[in-house]
């Protein structure tokens, strides 16, 4: 997006971030003379109707909930095809980016804060579905503030989401329901609040694996992370926040608070002043929490029971951790890789792969492109032969990374390049009817799952492999009965 983005109101100052779905500016409200967040829709993602209607049901949920722990939206409007949505400037950056230096006393505030965000928005009816350490923010007074609730959905809604982002999450702190893409309620945002403590607290995140899916299918059936020694007294906390039976953990983010409250008075390892805010505290309320909203603590070497999948939870998971990747601002309009001649064959970090969604039919080349394509044509048919075997294997297994992107180093530009030199080569048919194939499973989730933005990529992927894949074709027609309703 351009950096000269004029929006009527607003003066513009710099950029501050860019996401999938947007960019967001440092800017002035002229009127106000106040500085706001001015966040701004893809001009790309602008010209789909399901997107700008969703754009505006973001600010709209927003605005609706106003909490000293919730980010503030101030604005939200079109102007000359152009979304906005300006929200409260927060300067003091994000948790994530304090990870490494917060205290055990400051992440306990930083949690009791964003809890009581939470509560209030469950009792709106919303559920977050993100939280995150990204998500949460600071004021320059030091508060914490839980921001974007643009994945938010209304619990008691009883319309389908249509855009990329109904079954969302980051695989790092989704709850076992959204892993298996059941109904959730506030206590899925508890859950994820208490991987983000957890990870403060220990200095990783609760489950590690190479991928995704695995990371998404330990948070249904490994048991609940132990803290280490040094913080161990807290456990009771992640017990009470991570229980995989919902119905085990704390009912509401007040509750999480009355019980960590409880704890700052009770245990000699708590902060003297820690101690003193708690007692300062159960002045104002009874730190006694409702029947049945404070699991019992489990003993330190008691391990919780695995929670038994079925294969439609198994299937679930599938379908949701490749729903993560196309959703929730993970959708990559502007990237400039560099990637290695061989791809490698595991995942190099925790975190899941970010295969990029670009439309796949471009009015003309660039620059990039048409420097990838010549690189391609100074190669012999062996080594196009090879490396589109090697970027198939590598993208089945990293949700689709690979199989068309980046331009010149993927899957389908090498065997294209070997059927134009050679239109009977069978190894490089084959491995095009593969990659269509791929794209017509992950279409179908996502158009199971409601995400229509995200099945028509899919479908103009995969027929740009292989235009023969008539189930594709089929595809396109039911998105398009969809998205009018029908």
């Amino acid at each position: 997006m351009a950096d000269n983005v004029q929006v009527p109101g607003y003066k513009v100052i710099r950029k501050l971030g860019e996401g999938g779905m947007a960019t967001v500016f440092l800017a002035v409200q002229e009127s106000l003379d106040r500085e706001v967040a001015l966040k701004v829709m893809s001009p790309v993602l602008a010209a789909n109707a399901t997107f700008c209607e969703q754009f505006m049901k973001e600010g709209r949920i927003a605005a609706k909930l106003t909490h000293p722990h919730l980010m503030t939206v101030h604005d939200i409007g079109t102007e000359n095809g152009i979304y906005y949505l300006a929200s409260e400037f927060l300067p003091a950056g994000t948790l994530r980016e304090r990870m490494d230096r917060i205290t055990t006393n400051e992440i306990l505030d930083v949690t009791r804060d964003i809890a009581a965000g939470l509560a209030y928005a469950h009792d709106k009816g919303f559920v977050h579905r993100d939280v995150k350490p990204g998500n949460i923010m600071f004021r320059s007074n030091g508060t914490a503030v839980l921001a974007d609730f643009g994945i938010a959905k209304a619990m008691k809604s009883i319309s389908a989401a249509t855009m990329a982002g109904n079954a969302i999450g980051t695989p790092d702190y989704m709850s076992p329901e959204q892993a298996q893409a059941t109904m959730i309620d506030g206590r899925s945002d508890l859950y994820s609040l208490g991987a983000v403590l957890f990870e403060c607290l220990a200095g990783h995140k609760p489950y590690q694996a190479n991928d995704a899916y695995a990371v998404a299918l330990m948070h249904v059936t490994e048991p609940v992370p132990h803290l280490p020694e040094s913080v161990a007294w807290l456990q009771p906390l992640i017990e009470g926040l991570m229980a995989k039976n919902p119905d085990q953990r704390f009912a509401t983010g007040d509750a999480y608070i009355a019980a960590l409250d409880r704890m700052l008075m009770e245990h000699p390892q708590a902060d003297a002043t820690a101690q003193r805010a708690a007692r300062k505290r159960a002045t104002l309320k009874s730190v006694t929490p409702l029947p049945g909203s404070v699991p019992a603590a489990r003993q330190s070497t008691e391990a919780p029971a695995q929670a038994k999948l079925s294969t439609g939870a198994v299937a679930g998971i599938a379908a949701l951790v490749l729903a993560v990747v196309i959703a929730g601002g993970w959708f990559v309009l502007r990237r400039n890789p560099a990637p290695p001649n061989n791809p490698p064959t595991t995942t190099a970090t925790t975190q899941p792969a970010n295969p990029p969604i670009v439309p796949t039919q471009q009015p003309m080349q660039t620059q990039e492109e048409n420097q990838a394509t010549a690189a391609i044509m100074k190669l012999d048919m062996q080594t196009l032969l090879s490396k589109g075997s090697e970027y198939l294997a590598y993208g089945q297994k990293n949700y689709g990374d690979k199989l068309d992107f980046p331009p010149g180093e993927n899957a389908i530009d090498m065997y294209h390049e070997v059927l134009r030199r050679d239109s009977s080569n069978a190894q490089a048919k084959n491995g095009l009817t593969q990659i269509g194939a791929y794209y017509e499973q992950a279409a179908r989730t996502a158009l199971n799952q409601g995400l229509f933005t995200a099945t028509d990529e899919f479908i103009d992927k995969g027929l740009r492999a292989d235009p023969s894949n008539q189930s594709l074709v089929s595809l396109k027609g039911e998105l398009a009965k969809k998205e009018k309703g029908g």
